[in-house]
């Protein structure tokens, strides 16, 4: 109970002072293992069972089968989470090379917080299909990405911008790739 809680206080402190939060995060050391379960695990768990709850309740006429949902929450699992760890991985990399900062850690910090809310709103549209609009909402976690660069990675001023698109391709990329890929392979074995 005490990891939700933790998860929902985080996400709340984003969302009314990004700023702060991101300061108080890049005086945490977590490593990536604790980021993941005790921030990004809770909302992964939230996706699977608003997405189970979402088909139940769906109001459409058609009936989901219980592979069809197994394996969709198999796809969002895996796809977000290989997503994760191989974008930090790739962006930490790329920036390293730039400017001599290397620190897997703090890019998967801001990866993994920032996404938060991206994560509580694919949740949320599992959930209530029918709010398939509040998509939109996702950005915010560019938002949030944006505000944590300078806490986090110690980027500052033009490299900033360039930093911030650099990872928003790679992370578009990458997420896209991770999809597709484990899309695949998973309708495979489950369908």
């Amino acid at each position: 109970m005490n990891v939700i809680v933790h998860t929902f206080i985080r996400i709340r402190n984003l969302f009314l002072d990004p700023g702060k939060e991101w300061e108080t995060i890049a005086a945490e050391n977590n490593s990536r293992k604790t980021i993941f379960i005790r921030f990004v695990s809770p909302l992964l768990c939230l996706i699977a069972v608003a997405t189970i709850v979402g088909t139940w309740l769906s109001t459409s006429r058609e009936v989901y089968s219980v592979s069809y949902v197994f394996c969709e929450i198999a796809i969002l699992w895996t796809s977000l989470s290989a997503g994760l760890f191989s974008s930090a991985f790739v962006v930490t990399e790329i920036i390293a090379r730039q400017d001599n900062q290397k620190n897997h850690g703090r890019t998967f910090a801001l990866m993994a917080y920032s996404a938060g809310a991206s994560l509580l709103v694919i949740a949320i549209v599992a959930l209530f299909p029918f709010f398939n609009e509040l998509r939109i909402l996702m950005f915010y976690s560019c938002y949030l990405y944006w505000r944590g660069i300078p806490s986090l990675v110690q980027i500052q001023g033009q490299k900033r911008m360039i930093y911030g698109l650099l990872s928003f391709i790679i992370l578009a990329i990458i997420h896209l790739l991770m999809f597709f890929l484990f899309g695949n392979i998973l309708k495979a074995i489950f369908m």
